[in-house]
């Protein structure tokens, strides 16, 4: 029995859509700075198209014996689908996270460049 190679889901061009109405639906309610908000969108954008649209496809060399029943060889199918599967969803919600706190930082970073060039203009 050969091992199946189970690709993870890539992010398409609806999610980044979906991902950017999210995003400059947050920032307003935050910031009513419309260079804020570009700036932002426009950092993360690139940031999930970059790292977070990354597809990997695990590879399993499990040696399997030949005589394994029609049942034993469905029972190890289904084992390693739900272990794909449940890593797979913590893959996502890592990267997920990764997102949020990656926002958070894009907005701090913008606010002290923000303070610094007002700063300088001041002396």
């Amino acid at each position: 029995m050969s091992a199946s190679i189970i690709p993870f889901p890539k992010k398409t061009d609806q999610n980044l859509t979906e991902l950017e109405k999210i995003m400059r639906r947050w920032l307003a309610e935050l910031s009513n700075n419309p260079d804020l908000i570009e700036t932002v969108v426009t950092r993360m954008l690139k940031f999930i198209e970059h790292y977070a649209s990354k597809s990997f496809e695990p590879i399993f060399d499990l040696p399997v014996p030949r005589d394994l029943s029609q049942e034993e060889t469905q029972a190890l199918l289904l084992s390693i689908e739900k272990g794909t599967d449940y890593t797979a969803q913590q893959v996502h919600q890592m990267i997920n996270e990764i997102i949020v706190e990656r926002f958070f930082l894009e907005i701090e970073i913008y606010e002290a460049r923000n303070k610094a060039i007002n700063q300088s203009n001041f002396k």
